[in-house]
């Protein structure tokens, strides 16, 4: 279903290569892209030739602007002979940014695959990673709710008991959720009951599941109960399922599990180019004029004292159907970057790409209502096809900003509408271009060498030119697990970010509860 909603929104100017069987050899899996791609390759050829073939097709492709997506579905199944040969593919590239983004979708079992010691280069080329995760309880009361009204009902048809039972049975699992509810609508239907209710429930899963009528708890237990991962290779441009950069915003959704530059822009919507690539590099963009003003104070929580979860009498919320968002994702991109004291006088013009001229990158993905507010910062998001800046959020609302109005919507209204794409900024350390980590070297690592001295009271040398050693990938990984975050001990956004909140950077928040 993800990547069927990626390549609906991929843009125009992004051709795309999709692999659905991945049992195949290093020269198959060329000539399949080639095939997709309706590259011509003489008959036979081998690794090499079907290697030029492809670089030639990647340069052309950049001389008319145009972009090129690998995307390998069921990647768990590749070999490391393939896996090796796409690690190759991404030193395709030109002196400003790489030739071809490759996205593999996988189980699990993918994550175990990428540990190999002999699969440590590429490993350590993957600038996204990002996990499905179960579901939990009031997520599946919304998702069967979505469901439900995209199927053109009405009315409230599974009781509240009903849901309990389902998250029970499913632990969480879409596709089981799916299984039962169906056959839970058609056992109420066929016993004349107007709501689903818990026995209901239980007789449909023994019927689909058979005796054993809960998911297997191995689920919760593999890369915290992911259902799926999807990895990306390079600085992929961020097509909305998630990522920062360069395509519009294609949402994918990041947990705190392995933690890497997203690199697929989310598309902010696959409608229009909005969002550039923030991990890869980006040659210099057209200088533009902006003003620096003073960054925008959001209120606090206990300044506001936001109304309960539901009680929402006195709020003064207005229905998000009365208000008009932005209809491209660069105007509200500069409502964003106004509350971190920038405004680009063409506002229309804001993209990530500009902001990387100032030091703000952008961070793109899909969540939750909880993930999001973990990040703490302002967002932006997509609601019904318009753009707007979410600014607040608490239990029973939420503060949308658009141009310089601020409109409150019931939380409720938001979920209905929104997918879960977001798009943050972020601000990044001198000489930034992608994660580091051991090996590396450079302001980058100076400047982390230096605030993780400040955050744990220690003292050592700064001299610049430090290079990224095991002492400090431990460090790393330490602050990794007092943070919440995976310690894979490098050093990418979720990690820059959570640096950022621990040394007191002043930087707009996103003034919310756990929800």
């Amino acid at each position: 279903t993800i990547c069927r909603c990626l390549l609906e929104q991929i843009p125009t100017q992004v051709d795309t290569a999709f692999i659905l069987n991945p049992k195949l050899t290093a020269a198959e899996l060329l000539a399949a892209a080639c095939d997709d791609l309706k590259i011509s390759y003489p008959q036979g050829a081998t690794i090499k030739v079907l290697t030029d073939c492809i670089n030639a097709y990647l340069l052309e492709a950049h001389a008319n602007d145009r972009r090129t997506v690998l995307i390998i579905d069921e990647a768990q199944n590749l070999s490391i002979e393939v896996l090796e040969q796409l690690r190759l593919l991404t030193n395709l590239e030109t002196n400003q940014r790489k030739l071809l983004q490759i996205i593999l979708l996988g189980q699990p079992e993918l994550l175990v695959l990428l540990a190999k010691p002999e699969l440590r280069q590429l490993s350590q080329r993957i600038t996204a990673r990002f996990h499905l995760n179960a579901l939990n309880r009031d997520e599946i009361s919304a998702y069967i709710k979505h469901r439900l009204v995209v199927a053109g009902a009405k009315g409230t048809f599974f009781t509240k008991p009903a849901i309990d039972r389902i998250y029970k049975i499913s632990q969480g699992i879409p596709r089981i959720i799916n299984l039962v509810c169906d056959r839970s609508l058609l056992g109420t239907y066929s016993e004349g009951e107007l709501q689903v209710t818990p026995k209901i429930v239980a007789k449909a899963a023994s019927e689909i599941l058979g005796p054993e009528t809960q998911a297997s708890p191995n689920w919760r237990l593999i890369a915290i109960a992911s259902i799926g991962s999807l990895v990306v290779l390079t600085g992929l441009l961020i097509l909305m399922l998630t990522g920062e950069s360069e395509a519009p915003i294609a949402q994918i959704q990041p947990t705190a599990q392995q933690e890497t530059v997203a690199t697929i822009n989310q598309p902010m919507t696959a409608r229009e180019d909005q969002f550039a690539d923030a991990t890869a590099y980006v040659a210099p963009a057209p200088q533009q004029s902006l003003e620096i003003a003073e960054p925008v104070r959001l209120q606090t929580f206990e300044e506001t004292k936001p109304a309960p979860y539901g009680d929402q009498s006195s709020t003064n919320l207005t229905s998000l159907r009365l208000i008009r968002g932005h209809d491209i994702a660069g105007a509200a991109l500069n409502d964003l970057l106004q509350l971190w004291g920038v405004d680009f006088t063409d506002p229309d013009s804001a993209s990530c790409e500009l902001a990387e001229t100032i030091g703000l990158f952008c961070f793109s993905s899909i969540a939750g209502l909880n993930e999001m507010n973990d990040f703490d910062r302002p967002v932006v998001i997509n609601l019904n096809n318009q753009w707007f800046t979410l600014i607040e959020l608490d239990r029973g609302s939420a503060s949308l900003k658009v141009d310089n109005t601020i409109h409150r919507v019931p939380v409720a209204e938001l979920l209905d509408a929104w997918s879960g794409n977001f798009t943050l900024l972020w601000r990044a350390p001198p000489g930034y271009k992608a994660p580091i980590s051991i090996g590396d070297r450079g302001p980058a690592v100076d400047w982390l060498v230096n605030r993780l001295q400040v955050i744990n009271d220690r003292t050592g040398p700064t001299t610049p030119g430090y290079v990224f050693d095991g002492e400090l990938e431990v460090q790393v990984k330490q602050f990794q697990l007092t943070t919440g975050l995976t310690p894979d001990g490098i050093a990418g956004v979720k990690t820059w970010i959570k640096i950022n909140d621990a040394d007191d950077i002043e930087t707009p928040r996103l003034d919310g509860e756990s929800l």
